[in-house]
């Protein structure tokens, strides 16, 4: 990432409907005077912007400016991004950067089901972007690493043993070699693989369906036990600015083609059992796994106590161990620091997630 990555006067985003998107949105109408192109599905451009409205307004994120967005309906599953030619090759002309955060995210789905998206779609946002040399920031995860001994850094390759294994991962690998090889034939490009995100540090605002994390926790209100093992996650605030500033500022060293968001402390369960203030135990993981068992297999439990001992390696495995030396230097220079996700703020996220039902209210007991 050096120099050339400044993002310009005109920035393609994609995934801005999405959690993590939509906060880069906010982000880049917030600290930058570009236009922001955004790329999402809808019959026209007024549904486009519905559409992005609505998710800035439910993560509080407040209403955009409209005169800064250019609403694209479109379709990264579809050729030529769902363009007419015409349009594609407009947008090619106009864009001085690409921020792609846009994927379907499903760690259940085989890899032939997500390529469409993950794989062509980054295929043909390159050759946008390759068409008048504008800078790709390609967003993508630690899910590309394979659960296996060892530790994985901004020069780690997820090969051999630490390949990944869902097929969401397996895309977005695929896709992270796209990028790789548009950036040896000239074009200024970088992979951002970003660690678990959490809500916004400020707000509290979270994206709980799918994540397999809040699932964990909401099972532990019908158990009343979590497995004692660590969870790293970096707030999605927090995420988006670092982002921004690792490609959109020169200078800070960062010159590799692969940076990692990883927050520096992980969260103890115990953390999360005070924040819950609910009967909650922390156990070994093998007892865990036995007691969500056990629920599992009454005939009105939750379905997703079935699933969640399968998920252990993916959320509390921490194989390989995802490092980010490069890049912490690099936040450092830039005078960023990691807010720390503690009780404070995961009390926050949990009052956030009884607002919208997702976890139960807490119970309450009689004093006589």
């Amino acid at each position: 990432m050096t120099e050339s990555n400044r993002l310009g006067s005109d920035v393609l985003l994609t995934g801005a409907t999405g959690f993590i998107g939509a906060f880069l949105l906010h982000k880049l109408l917030e600290g930058t005077q570009a236009r922001i192109h955004c790329l999402a599905r809808g019959e026209t451009a007024e549904a486009v912007l519905r559409r992005l409205q609505a998710a800035q307004s439910r993560y509080g994120l407040g209403t955009p400016d409209p005169s800064r967005i250019v609403p694209v309906p479109g379709d990264l599953a579809a050729p030529a991004l769902g363009l007419a030619r015409s349009r594609f090759d407009e947008l090619a002309g106009a864009v001085t950067a690409v921020l792609h955060s846009g994927a379907e995210v499903n760690l259940l789905r085989p890899s032939r089901m997500l390529q469409a998206t993950n794989v062509a779609g980054t295929r043909e946002i390159l050759r946008l972007a390759g068409a008048g040399k504008a800078a790709v920031v390609y967003v993508s995860t630690s899910e590309v690493f394979g659960p296996a001994d060892g530790t994985a850094d901004e020069s780690t390759s997820p090969e051999g043993a630490l390949q990944p294994v869902s097929g969401y991962g397996q895309t977005k690998r695929a896709g992270e070699l796209l990028v790789l090889r548009a950036r040896e034939d000239g074009l200024p490009a970088a992979v951002l693989r970003l660690d678990r995100v959490a809500g916004d540090s400020r707000s509290g605002a979270c994206q709980p369906d799918g994540d397999d994390f809040w699932l964990l926790v909401r099972s532990a209100l019908t158990t009343g036990v979590l497995p004692d093992a660590p969870v790293n996650m970096t707030p999605v605030d927090f995420a988006a600015e670092a982002v921004l500033a690792l490609t959109a500022t020169p200078g800070t060293g960062l010159t590799g083609p692969v940076a990692h968001l990883r927050h520096p402390r992980p969260v103890r369960m115990a953390e999360v059992a005070a924040a819950l203030g609910e009967p909650v135990s922390v156990v070994p993981l093998d007892e865990w796994a036995a007691t969500l068992r056990h629920h599992g297999e009454r005939p009105d439990c939750d379905p997703i106590l079935r699933l969640l001992p399968l998920m252990v390696e993916r959320v509390l495995g921490g194989r390989p161990r995802f490092l980010a030396p490069l890049t912490t230097t690099a936040l450092d220079r830039l005078g960023l620091r990691y807010p720390p996700v503690d009780t404070p703020l995961l009390g926050k996220y949990v009052r956030q997630l009884r607002s919208t039902g997702f976890l139960p209210a807490p119970i309450r007991t009689s004093t006589g």
